[in-house]
Order: C-alpha cells, then structure tokens, then sequence
C-alpha cells in the first residue's frame, strides 16, 4: 500500500529539484553579457571617410562633433590624425552612429558597413582602425565568411559556437591590448555586417552564449575546409599540443569537390621558393619528401642539388609556395621534366573540426553538439559566464 505523506514527499523533492535546475540555467542566461570584442580592421598611413546616414557621433579629448553624415580621417603625422582637415588630435578617435558605418578607402568602398562603435588609434606611422562590437554581431560578420550558411542549420550552430568560442579564448589571452582579433585569416575573416542572412542569425540566436569548454577553461577550437579524411596535432603545425585536438580518422568530407588537388611547380620556382627560405638555392634540381606526421602529412621537404641537401619544413615550404596551390600537407610528388607535381587531398591547416565533414555528418543525422563532441574530444557546451 503507498504511502501518501512518501509520494507528497517525493513530488515536493522533483519539484525542489526542477525549480533549482530552472535557477541554475537562467542564471547562466542571464550572466551572459554579450561581452564586445575589439577587431583591427585594418592600419593605414592615408586617409578614409567614414559614412553613414543617421550621422555620426565624433569623440575625442580634444574635438567632439555630433550628426556628421560623411567625415574625412588623415594621418598628419607623428602620431597625429587630422578630422576634416580642421582638427588635428592625438589620442584615439571614437565613432559612432544608430545606423551602421561604411568605410571608404583611397576614394573607394568594397561595400563593407560595420556596427558597434570604431576607434581610430594612431601609432607612430599610421592609425589602426579597431571596430568595438558585441561579440553575437562580430559573429554575423563571420559565418558566411567561414562557411555556407545555406548548409545544415547543426553545421552553422557548430560554426557559430566554435567561431564564438575562438573569438571569446583571444579575448581573455588580450585582453589588455588594442584589439583582440584581426579581422583576416590570421585569427577569423570578418566582413561586417553585409554577409549576415537569416539563417546566419538563427544559428546564432540558438546558440547564443554557447562555448566550448575543456576543464573550465575555453577550448581553442580551431578549424579548417577539409582535412582530407585525417585531422592534425597541433604541435605539427604551431608546436603546441592539446589533450582535445589530437589525429583522428574522419570518414567524411570526400563530397568536397575540391578534395583532391595537384599542382605543378617548376625546377624554377623551386629555387625561387629555396631562395626565399635563404637556402643556397643554385643547382637545386630535386626534392624529396624526408618525413611525415603521424596523420601522414608532410614533415620536412628536402632539397637536392646532387652534392649538398637542405632540409625545410613543410609548413614554411607550403606558405612560400603559396595556401593556394599546395593546400594541404596531405600530398606526395611526382617529378616530371619540367619540375613537380604535387598531388594531395583535403585544404587548411587540418587541425580541429574538418567543415566539410560536419557538413555530410550533419546530413546524416548527426546534431551539433555530436559534431562538436566528435572534434573536440571530451570536451562540453556550456554558457559563456565571464565577462
């Protein structure tokens, strides 16, 4: 027979139990505060106009203007900006407006708008101009950059998650600096707000404040176009190593149609790439793969002239050669009478999530977190709650 003051008890425990787990979970939400990021745009030692429609709020310690519609920057030298050829300051300039801003250089614009509020901030030969943003509009600048919003909505909530988390790791490594990312390759290519499209801010309106983490801590969740069916350590590639990102098979990402590649290079350019590296680059008439990685990529390249050898590693040999024409380690050659084909599969560094497999393995059922989860290795998805 059941007691009833037990089941009385019981629910009162579910419902202790639920009402803490809902504290819990908004309490997260609500300590996420859409921290902003600094992004260097770019530098100049020219000019540019800045441009937007509702006008523009001009601040510095020494000018202030309000509801400018067009204003003309210059370098005036050492250390120095001039404001519309009246106004000449030397502290860091702040621009904003309620609508977005357009930057034009040299008299011509690639389109780009941007939002948040930008800094001019002049240096001894120039001005860096740095774009303060909430981090969930940098990232609607950034997923179209990084990959089709037009593929599987887990994919673009992989993306956004792990763009939001590489974003959210360089601004806690610097913080204290002028800017905490740059707005190209080297860190994540960002183009303003342009590039946003629906689907781009559903994924990140789902995702809003997910992280990756690894112990507490953000996870440097690198990522790459194709890894050619086997992903890379770190340590390979920056000579660093984490326990999350280690070789793994990966039985995706074949549909890529650029998976396989060749490229050929000639005796010529061979030298000239030896050339670059400061090797003695005379004579030089072949080369051979000397090692590989675990994942079987290339590790060091040698060159040969039949008397001496000069060894380079790989990734120096890839970035003078150029990303677009070996692009990837993945290769081997095959010497020809002009020179060397090069033959390889995949494109990127290699390390961490391989896009286009998550795009086939999100097309087959698996979700983002599994995506994730498969990449990053015991890792978890959690609400960012730092400041």
């Amino acid at each position: 027979m059941k007691n009833p003051s037990m089941d009385f008890y019981l629910i009162n425990i579910r419902a202790v139990f639920l009402i803490t787990l809902a504290m819990i979970l908004n309490s997260n939400v609500f300590a996420y505060g859409n921290p902003t990021l600094k992004v260097l745009l770019f530098n100049t030692s020219s000019h540019i106009d800045l441009k937007s429609y509702y006008g523009m709020n001009v601040k510095s310690h020494q000018h202030n203007s309000k509801g400018d519609f067009r204003v003309r920057f210059k370098y005036a030298g050492t250390g120095k900006i001039l404001i519309d050829s009246r106004w000449k300051v030397s502290n860091s300039i702040w621009i904003e407006s309620e609508d977005s801003i357009q930057i034009i250089r040299r008299g011509k614009s690639d389109g780009r708008r941007y939002r948040g509020k930008l800094e001019l901030k002049p240096y001894k030969g120039g001005f860096h101009v740095i774009n303060h943003v909430p981090i969930e509009l940098y990232l609607e600048g950034v997923l179209n950059a990084e990959i089709s919003t037009d593929w599987d909505l887990d994919v673009v909530q992989a993306q956004a998650i792990i763009s939001r988390t590489f974003a959210l790791f360089k601004r806690e490594q610097r913080l204290n600096r002028s800017w905490h990312v740059t707005a190209g390759q080297n860190d994540q290519v960002y183009l303003g707000e342009n590039i946003t499209d629906h689907r781009s801010r559903v994924a990140i309106d789902n995702t809003k404040g997910i992280v990756v983490n690894y112990r507490g801590k953000l996870a440097q969740t690198y990522y790459h176009s194709n890894c050619g069916g086997v992903t890379e350590d770190p340590v390979n590639v920056w000579q660093f190593s984490l326990p999350y990102l280690k070789v793994k098979s990966v039985p995706y990402g074949q549909r890529d149609p650029k998976y396989f590649w060749e490229h050929s290079i000639s005796f010529r350019e061979l030298r000239q790439i030896a050339s670059k590296a400061g090797l003695k680059a005379q004579n030089l008439n072949k080369i051979y793969i000397e090692n590989r990685t675990e994942s079987h990529r290339v590790a060091n390249i040698v060159f040969s002239n039949g008397k001496q050898s000069f060894r380079m590693e790989a990734t120096k040999f890839r970035k003078l050669a150029g990303y677009g024409k070996i692009q990837s380690l993945l290769f081997d050659t095959i010497q020809t009478t002009k020179g060397y084909r090069f033959q390889g599969t995949g494109h990127g560094h290699g390390v961490g999530l391989c896009q286009w497999a998550a795009k086939e393995m999100a097309e087959v059922g698996y979700r983002f977190d599994d995506i994730l989860r498969f990449f990053y290795t015991d890792t978890n998805i959690q609400i960012y709650n730092r400041l």
